[in-house]
C-alpha cells in the first residue's frame, strides 16, 4: 500500500515551479514598465512640441522620468527609449492619441502622482 501525500521531490518541484514564475513575472513587469515610462517621455516631448506652455512642466516631466530610465538596467533602458521614440513619432501614448486634452491630463497625472513617491 502506497502512502498518500506529497513527496519531498515534489515539494521541491512545485517550489522551484513557483520561484521560476515569480521570477518570470517580475522581469515582465519590469519590462512592461521600461516602455511605459518611456511612452510616457515621448509623450511629453510630443506635448511639449505642440501644446507648449510656458512654464515647461512638459519638460519637467521628461526630466523625472529620465532621472529613472538612467537607473534602469541596459536592455530595459533601450525599451524604454524605444517606447518613448514611437510615441513621439505616433502622436499617440499607449493607443491613446495626444490631442491638447490628453496631454494634460498625463501631465497632471504625473505631478499628483510625484507626491506619493
Amino acid at each position: 500500500m502506497q502512502k498518500k501525500g506529497i513527496t519531498k521531490s515534489e515539494w521541491l518541484c512545485a517550489l522551484l515551479a513557483t520561484g521560476l514564475l515569480l521570477t518570470a513575472e517580475a522581469a515582465f513587469a519590469e519590462r512592461t514598465e521600461a516602455r511605459r515610462l518611456g511612452a510616457f517621455a515621448g509623450a511629453m516631448k510630443y506635448c511639449a512640441e505642440r501644446y507648449d506652455e510656458k512654464e515647461g512642466r512638459y519638460f519637467w516631466a521628461r526630466q523625472r522620468v529620465a532621472r529613472e530610465v538612467d537607473g534602469m538596467s541596459g536592455k530595459n533602458k533601450l525599451r524604454a527609449i524605444a517606447a518613448g521614440d514611437h510615441a513621439f513619432r505616433t502622436g499617440r501614448f499607449l493607443g491613446d492619441r495626444l490631442d491638447r486634452s490628453e496631454c494634460r491630463t498625463l501631465l497632471g497625472m504625473s505631478e499628483w502622482r510625484r507626491f506619493w513617491r
